[in-house]
């Protein structure tokens, strides 16, 4: 359960504070600069560390499955497991619009990077919708008896 502790934590500190960008209007408070440093921080940094956090949940999911008591509970946490594999992708499709926004915005400036902003914040949503999941996972696992921490579930 730390690993998802650990992916909290990433979400709110690590990741958090670069959200403020996916806007056009917080994007034209930064110098030239300042933005093509944030797109590269974004797709070099942040999301791999995202994808990395991500992907240390998922291992301990599988590291939890073998001790799960019968069926119902190993198809809850195969189905929670399939939800990271979920959210990785996502996370790694926003980190190609990021490359992408980068290359553009190297091209044709601010104002042609919109589209790319708004695939990225739907993106985000979608990450987020499918996080919210998990909690329905670990719900579903102390309903059947398992004992789940109570800031996990």
């Amino acid at each position: 359960m730390r690993a998802f502790d650990n992916w909290i934590a990433y979400e709110s500190t690590e990741f958090g504070p670069w959200t403020g960008y996916f806007s056009l209007e917080n994007l034209r408070t930064l110098t030239s600069e300042e933005r093509l440093g944030w797109m590269h921080s974004m797709y070099d940094e942040v999301i791999p560390g995202r994808v990395e956090i991500c992907r240390e949940a998922r291992v301990a999911l599988e590291d939890f499955l073998p001790y799960m008591p019968d069926e119902d509970a190993v198809q809850v946490v195969q189905s929670m497991i399939d939800l990271g594999d979920v959210i990785r992708n996502l996370m790694l499709g926003m980190s190609d619009t990021v490359y992408s926004m980068m290359e553009e915005y190297k091209e044709s400036g601010l104002d042609e990077i919109t589209p790319y902003l708004s695939s990225i914040k739907e993106i985000e949503e979608e990450v987020r919708h499918n996080m919210s999941l998990y909690s329905q996972g670990f719900s579903k696992l102390g309903a059947i008896g398992l004992e789940i921490p109570d800031d996990i579930g």
